[in-house]
């Protein structure tokens, strides 16, 4: 019996690191055997040494990025510290690293992976055999593993940081789960955003290639849309945008994002259909104005058409409002963030708000410039629900800041779509 007892304190050991590491799982990785010797069976020890395997490869890390909002030179002002020191702005070496190398690109049904893709070509399943990207087998998602960000202001420094450390995050309260949160803050281990921006089928939102965006409709008409395929699936929501953006200045150190990555989508005529960028790779961008980019996986994070945004409301005295979970055209149930601004802002963007962690990247004072600061720009109205990415004719006002919140719950333009997600 004593025999037994020992191997169980190595079996609750092994589940206690499990959850430790992956917090919210509620999971049990091994089971034991309760056989008429008393002892944990040989494929349970097994599982065991596969946990221990799995915790010593575990990569945890904060990265965090230092802006120093009085110097208007957008790469220059970012300086990285904690453990993005010593690494280089845009390298593909990031995409090794821990957070990033979770980013998966997968074909998404029902709730669930129903097949992970070829990274550098869409076409593929990830075991090289086809895939199917026209809505038949599910919808063309990235995954994202379950990290916290961080935004706050000191002084004249703007500090954005991510974090995949339990040590970490639960020593700073500044740190939030925002874009992994259902029902509770941090409820789940993963987030899915659509690969492309939103096309509608049989009045349900879609990620699916070689469509036109669809556009000309209420950002409450896409909520229903989004929410129709099932309980987890919205429209895409202003935290996961905000987990986005911490993602791309972690990556990139530099605020000028197309002039980093790509200048998009921004000088056409009109939309065009997904799917340029399938066999591009996750990231992607070229000095064309023409060329969709891709980031993370996300086909025309900025350009081609604006993506609506749920979970954020400007009230009519200027508070910011947001939530997850609960989303509608009012700010009803939303959080109080407090008061952005005491009249219209619009413009290129110099500063964002840095109110907390819950206010993103959203305008705060318009002294930039198409390459100086964030070169993007941005607005806040009153009274109003946001817009972002920028369309096929914004030029440099596009990019990854660029976010409008200037929209009345019933607008509907050629110019705005929307993109699916899960949470």
């Amino acid at each position: 019996m004593a025999e037994y007892n020992i191997q169980m304190n190595v079996f609750n050991e092994a589940n206690n690191d499990y959850n430790q590491l992956y917090p919210t799982s509620n999971a049990t990785i091994v089971t034991y055997d309760n056989t008429a010797s008393g002892l944990i069976s040989t494929n349970v020890q097994s599982a065991i040494d596969e946990l221990a395997r799995i915790k010593a490869n575990k990569t945890v890390a904060t990265y965090t990025v230092r802006i120093d909002e009085t110097n208007s030179n957008p790469l220059t002002c970012c300086v990285y510290q904690d453990d993005a020191v010593g690494m280089t702005k845009g390298s593909s070496a990031w995409d090794t690293q821990a957070m990033f190398m979770d980013i998966k690109p997968c074909v998404f049904q029902n709730g669930i992976v129903n097949y992970y893709l070829n990274p550098d070509n869409y076409a593929q399943k990830v075991d090289g055999t086809p895939s199917d990207l026209t809505g038949t087998d599910g919808d063309v998602m990235v995954e994202f593993a379950k990290f916290a960000y961080r935004i706050y202001r000191s002084g004249n420094y703007l500090y954005v940081s991510i974090s995949n450390d339990p040590t970490v995050i639960a020593a700073d309260s500044r740190f939030t789960y925002n874009a992994f949160s259902r029902n509770t803050l941090g409820d789940r281990d993963y987030m899915y955003v659509g690969a492309y921006h939103g096309y509608t089928i049989s009045s349900k939102l879609r990620s699916v290639s070689g469509q036109l965006p669809t556009v000309n409709q209420t950002i409450g008409t896409f909520r229903t849309q989004a929410q129709a395929n099932g309980t987890g699936y919205q429209q895409f929501t202003f935290y996961q945008l905000n987990a986005l953006q911490c993602l791309y200045i972690i990556k990139y150190g530099n605020l000028n994002s197309q002039s980093a990555l790509g200048m998009g989508y921004v000088s056409g005529s009109a939309a065009k259909a997904s799917g340029d960028t399938n066999a591009n790779g996750m990231y992607y961008g070229t000095t064309s104005s023409t060329q969709s980019v891709k980031f993370a996986g996300i086909e025309d994070f900025w350009g081609n058409v604006y993506d609506r945004i749920d979970g954020l409301y400007s009230d009519n005295s200027w508070h910011i409002l947001t939530n997850y979970g609960i989303y509608n055209d009012t700010g009803s149930g939303y959080t109080d963030n407090g008061q952005g601004a005491t009249s219209t802002i619009s413009g290129y963007i110099s500063q964002t708000q840095g109110i907390n962690s819950n206010t993103g990247f959203i305008i705060k004072t318009r002294a930039g410039s198409s390459s100086t600061y964030y070169a993007d720009s941005g607005g806040l109205y009153s009274a109003r629900l946001p817009n972002f990415g920028g369309d096929w004719s914004e030029g440099a006002y596009a990019g990854a800041f660029q976010l409008y919140v200037n929209n009345s719950a019933s607008a509907a333009n050629a110019t705005i779509g929307a993109r699916l997600s899960y949470i």
